[in-house]
């Protein structure tokens, strides 16, 4: 039971952070129309895809969710999943 309970967390978490990504895609377009740059519809396709990839993220293999999920939180500038990044504090 509790095995199920931690799969299930870990694809909510999954899948709020492909959400934040898609959410993150299109309020940058919008930001970036009126800095008067076009071709917001590209970003608004991306986040559509990975609105659906996050609906659809429990039917996906494990190594695509894996890719998927570390593409997306680099796109909103966490940097966990990089080896190179130092997670520890410096004293």
């Amino acid at each position: 039971m509790q095995h199920e309970q931690r799969r299930y967390a870990a694809l909510r978490a999954d899948q709020e952070t492909i959400a934040r990504a898609a959410a993150w895609l299109r309020h940058d377009a919008v930001q970036s129309q009126y800095a008067g740059l076009s071709r917001q519809e590209y970003a608004f396709g991306m986040a559509s895809l990975l609105d659906v990839v996050a609906i659809n993220l429990a039917d996906l293999p494990p190594s695509l969710r894996e890719h998927a999920v570390r593409v997306c939180r680099t796109m909103l500038g966490d940097r966990m999943d990089m080896p190179a990044t130092r997670r520890t504090r410096r004293r």
